[in-house]
């Protein structure tokens, strides 16, 4: 074959499998990436869960109904329990400290949903009864809820990785990977580019942020000196590098925060946060120079699961490769013969 002949046919190959390429772009159980305000923008379609007690599991708080039913509490009992009589107001001593303690289960619960993951292991309460340490007092797995409002530790200061087994009880024992930006063997630093890239291909991070606790968390529920070492979890789920490439100074990150009083009050948790996408305070953008990745004490844990679209699409592109490849040897080797 003619060499003019076979670049043409090299190229009308190298076009198909770039077309199948394009139509490789992960899409997920719980929706398509949801349009870019800017060329270098990409969101995922996480959906937005409030931290609260989610199911009828039974709780060891008078409170919360024990003895006698337990069920569900919403979202706004993290400011009053019991709704009657409540203040109205977050960080204040009738403040549900179960659902005030909930961040980490209700982040891992928004992975956990975006990935198809169904009942239990997408339920806050179950979440956070099989991954609170034993030792804490909370029985793994038995369908009652022993220590109320202790929250999740994740390993800091030498504490238990609580909120990593969690993530293991969810999505499946190692099924994630996680960054220290401590650094360390065998847990690297996150860093912006990676961060940008696991966005890209639909892999939402959960953010183990120890120094972005909310600005009014009540202290009746969390002795100071625990809020450093647990800090407050969220679910970072989108990423614009504002089409400046070569910079991340200009960068913002798309920031789902369970604590439920952003939406509910109306207001923006940062003062360089700006509405999320639908005109939301939450989510809402921060720059990444407050993500700050920089932060020594911060975590990040990032599931590994393979989105089903890759392996039944990439399997075609490799094949196509395969045969074009070997229809270019073998026209290499009839013209080299003629």
């Amino acid at each position: 074959m003619h060499k003019r002949a076979l670049a043409a046919i090299a190229i009308v190959i190298l076009m198909g499998i770039a077309g199948i390429a394009g139509m490789s772009i992960p899409s997920n159980p719980s929706g398509a990436t949801a349009p870019a305000h800017s060329e270098g923008q990409t969101t995922i379609a996480v959906m937005l869960l409030d931290q609260h007690k989610d199911t009828a599991m039974p709780d060891n708080f008078a409170l919360c109904g024990n003895p006698g039913p337990c069920p569900p509490h919403l979202p706004s009992d993290v400011k009053n329990r019991p709704i009657a009589g409540g203040d109205n107001m977050y960080g204040t001593l009738d403040d549900c400290p179960h659902c005030s303690a909930y961040c980490a289960p209700a982040s891992i619960a928004m992975i956990a949903t975006y990935l198809g993951v169904g009942a239990p292991k997408n339920q806050q309460d179950d979440i956070y009864d099989n991954g609170k340490n034993p030792v804490s007092g909370e029985i793994r797995g038995n369908g009652n809820i022993e220590t109320h409002g202790l929250g999740m530790m994740d390993g800091a200061g030498g504490s238990a990785w609580e909120v990593q087994d969690a993530f293991n009880y969810s999505i499946g024992v190692g099924n994630h990977v996680q960054y220290n930006q401590s650094g360390g063997i065998g847990f690297p630093a996150l860093t912006a580019a990676q961060l940008k890239q696991y966005i890209a291909t639909s892999h939402p991070v959960l953010w183990l942020d120890h120094g972005g606790q909310p600005n009014n968390i009540s202290d009746w529920v969390f002795d100071p000196s625990l809020q450093a070492m647990q800090g407050h979890a969220k679910v970072i789920a989108g990423y614009d590098d504002k089409d400046t490439l070569g910079t991340t100074m200009d960068d913002l990150c798309l920031i789902y925060d369970p604590w439920p009083e952003y939406n509910d009050k109306g207001f923006l948790p940062y003062a360089n946060a700006t509405k999320g996408p639908g005109n939301t305070f939450d989510p809402y953008w921060l720059p990444l120079r407050d993500v700050n990745l920089t932060d020594l004490t911060d975590k990040y844990l990032v599931d590994t699961t393979i989105i089903p679209e890759f392996s039944t699409v990439l399997i075609p592109i490799a094949g196509i490769s395969i045969i074009a490849i070997i229809a270019l040897r073998k026209s290499a080797g009839r013209d080299s013969e003629g």
